[in-house]
């Protein structure tokens, strides 16, 4: 024990006594560790869950990139793949949410660390899953169906009634997606229904006459058709067939396209799946150049349609059939289409009061 004496400022003297006790009791003392909180079923079922819908997003994904049923149609394989992956990224985010909060949870309750540690796997997992769930999804498509043009205009109602859209599957094209063309109905006999458009190409421009295919008709019918005949440039034309009764509409066409000049006023009916629109377009550019067959025109508008647009339809203003989208122009973006001259209206309007239209009928061998 010390005795400590000092002045204060009235003169006089203060004793302090300081004892071994009382420097024990000023001394700090070692910080005591938390003990880890105990584990509650809670938390183990949710992370048991998390762990089961990881093994569940797994299984989809691997299907998604591996499984190829046999005989079955492209519409089916479509709607197989879009749900494998909206699947995969419901259970990869269900374990994403669940692993996250037990993590958080863990880290806040001072849990053990082997909660903690499978919380934190789980929860890198179900992000990985759901990113690549996310991609998967981005390659595929749902089935989407015609719906009705509902126009007031008589003009739109009438083009827009005589509107298809073709759509193959090929998984050699595309595993997870179909290939889309816009048509026009041109003629309807006996319980079959033709329809004008331009041909799937392979990589080498050769036309593709497929045989996975079914037609979106305007009334909300989706049908299957055929490729009945096909043809590359200089022709660049299609004619599917279907088994329907009584098409929505048919079209008109215009008996000479290929004299379309620039500054000439114009109409677009775009890819319909997309929402029905009749677009107005000015034709800015021509081209043309000699073919075995005759003169071909290619017109350039100031339309900026998108490559899915391939096929659309163009008319003009009094509802004449004039041509098909077939590109884009690189630079501007400019879509660009192909007149139908004189001489393959006239073959088409003969084809469109017989029943027999077919390859042996073919546009390409009636050109004079």
């Amino acid at each position: 024990m010390s005795n400590w004496a000092w002045g204060t400022t009235s003169g006089t003297n203060q004793v302090v006594k300081i004892t071994p006790e009382a420097v024990a009791a000023s001394e700090p003392k070692p910080a005591t560790k938390a003990v880890p909180a105990k584990t509650s079923w809670r938390t183990w079922v949710k992370l048991t869950v998390s762990l089961l819908s990881i093994s569940i997003a797994v299984v989809l994904l691997v299907c998604f990139f591996k499984y190829m049923p046999s005989g079955v149609s492209g519409q089916e394989l479509i709607s197989l793949y879009y749900n494998l992956a909206v699947f995969a990224i419901f259970f990869a985010a269900f374990s994403f949410f669940v692993s996250a909060s037990v993590f958080d949870a863990a880290r806040k309750l001072h849990s053990k660390a082997s909660v903690r540690i499978v919380g934190a796997v789980s929860f890198i997992l179900s992000a990985g899953l759901l990113g690549t769930g996310l991609f998967c999804w981005m390659r595929t498509e749902s089935l989407a169906r015609l719906s009705p043009p509902q126009q007031s205009n008589e003009l739109a109602q009438r083009l827009q009634s005589a509107t298809a859209v073709i759509q193959m599957y090929d998984p050699n094209v595309s595993r997870y997606k179909s290939s889309k063309r816009e048509g026009v109905v041109i003629a309807a006999d006996s319980g079959h229904t033709w329809i004008l458009t331009v041909p799937y190409v392979d990589g080498n421009g050769r036309p593709m006459q497929p045989n996975d295919v079914w037609v979106n008709l305007s009334d909300g019918r989706t049908l299957p058709g055929r490729f009945s005949f096909a043809a590359a440039e200089p022709v660049n034309l299609a004619i599917v067939e279907v088994t329907a009764e009584a098409p929505p509409g048919q079209v008109q066409f215009h008996p000479a396209a290929e004299a379309t000049i620039p500054s000439k006023s114009v109409f677009v009916i775009p890819n319909p799946l997309q929402g029905w629109t009749l677009d107005p377009a000015t034709v800015i550019n021509r081209f043309t150049r000699r073919s075995n067959i005759g003169w071909l025109c290619v017109v350039e508008t100031d339309l900026k349609l998108d490559r899915s647009d391939v096929g659309s339809v163009m008319y003009d203003d009094a509802g004449r059939l004039m041509g098909f989208m077939i590109s884009l122009d690189q630079d501007t973006g400019n879509s660009r289409f192909l007149m139908l001259d004189s001489a393959t209206v006239s073959v088409l309007e003969r084809l469109s009061g017989r029943k027999d239209i077919n390859a042996q009928n073919s546009p390409q061998e009636q050109q004079p």
